[in-house]
């Protein structure tokens, strides 16, 4: 009996999300507002589909399409998106923190506002994304090609970025290291307007 307390436990801690919600994700590639806090959303076309203001963290993500999805507000704290394309997407003010994004596709994506805190974006291909007012406290960026991206009003003293790709990335108003600073200019980034180096 107490085997079976404990399963039921561990099943609802591991399904935390609403079952409704996430059959209609599955089927209408959309759900505003829901709870798909932990659900299974890999190797699926969710192109164009409508997510904002949804839980997603802990979401396995992972080989998706989300060609211009809106995550406008959602959490995808701790999800895994290994592999998945975001192109073109929004995921403004969003919680992004510890997300696993290693290889993922955010060309063209809206960051603003989001919090990027210890998310892994490895290796990712993340051409003209606009991380303006972005919180990017410990972001791992290495090895990801970053081109044509702008970087305003934010601090990306911790972040790490070697071996990423920053031609013509733009940085205005933000806050970097010395060695970020040398770095960024050897990469042909474009340094706009108070650009600090520490």
């Amino acid at each position: 009996m107490r085997g079976l307390f404990l399963a039921t436990v561990l099943g609802v801690t591991l399904c935390a999300y609403d079952p409704v919600h996430l059959k209609k994700a599955l089927e209408e590639k959309e759900c505003i507002g829901c709870d798909l806090r932990g659900a299974n959303l890999s190797q699926r076309d969710f192109s164009g589909g409508d997510f904002h203001g949804s839980d997603l963290s802990k979401a396995d993500l992972s080989g998706s399409i989300f060609e211009m999805a809106d995550f406008n507000g959602c959490s995808l704290r701790s999800a895994n998106a290994e592999g998945a394309v975001f192109w073109k997407g929004t995921i403004g003010r969003a919680d992004l923190r510890g997300i696993h994004a290693k290889g993922a596709n955010f060309k063209g994506v809206h960051f603003s506002g989001s919090d990027l805190s210890r998310a892994d974006i490895r290796e990712a291909k993340v051409w003209k994304a606009d991380f303006t007012d972005a919180i990017l406290v410990k972001t791992d960026f290495r090895g990801s090609e970053l081109g044509g991206s702008k970087f305003s009003r934010t601090d990306l003293k911790t972040a790490k970025m070697q071996k990423t790709l920053l031609w013509k990335s733009v940085f205005s108003d933000i806050v970097m290291s010395k060695e970020q600073c040398a770095y960024a200019k050897k990469e042909e980034a474009i340094f706009d307007f108070n650009v600090t180096c520490h």
